[in-house]
């Protein structure tokens, strides 16, 4: 079980486009932000069961996602603990069904973070290409606003680091 404070969860496949817009928002939050030790920056790619150690009660987690929120593409939507698994079931991707699973595994195991917030953004294009759309690409920095935003509001630094 994860010994961090805040855990942000970057999820999606990066084969399929915009569904990797979650790996792709950790790796821009890695490269252009500095973290106090408590944050956990973690590629949870498709995996599903194995990220539950990640997952404790004493914690706090921003999960990052493509999602579906009948929003234009690249819009940016929120879903909050419980919502989350119900938002889940309508399934818009491969890994949701692996990431409904994990949820329900941190449930019946007590491990459920004392506060999970999902920050989703709408994708444009699904198909195959490792590279997310222009329209996804130029949503990243307002998708780190919020994120920004979320971790301030629970008390961590964020530093952003200085250009080169």
């Amino acid at each position: 079980m994860s010994s961090h404070n805040v855990v942000v969860l970057g999820l999606g496949n990066l084969l399929l486009q915009d569904e990797g817009v979650g790996i792709h928002a950790l790796r821009y939050l890695q490269s252009n932000y500095e973290f106090e030790p408590e944050v956990e920056l973690v590629d949870g790619g498709t995996s599903g069961l194995d990220l539950l150690q990640f997952f404790s009660p004493e914690c706090k987690m921003i999960m990052l996602d493509a999602m579906e929120f009948d929003e234009p593409p690249g819009g940016i939507g929120r879903v909050e603990n419980e919502n989350i698994l119900a938002r889940l079931n309508t399934k818009t991707s491969v890994h949701h069904l692996g990431l409904s699973d994990l949820l329900a595994v941190a449930h019946l195991t007590d491990v459920v973070p004392k506060e999970i917030i999902l920050f989703g953004v709408q994708p444009e294009s699904l198909e195959l290409g490792v590279e997310p759309t222009e329209t996804v690409r130029k949503a990243l920095p307002k998708l780190m606003e919020h994120v920004e935003q979320q971790l301030i509001e629970w008390g961590i630094k964020v530093v952003r680091k200085a250009l080169p």
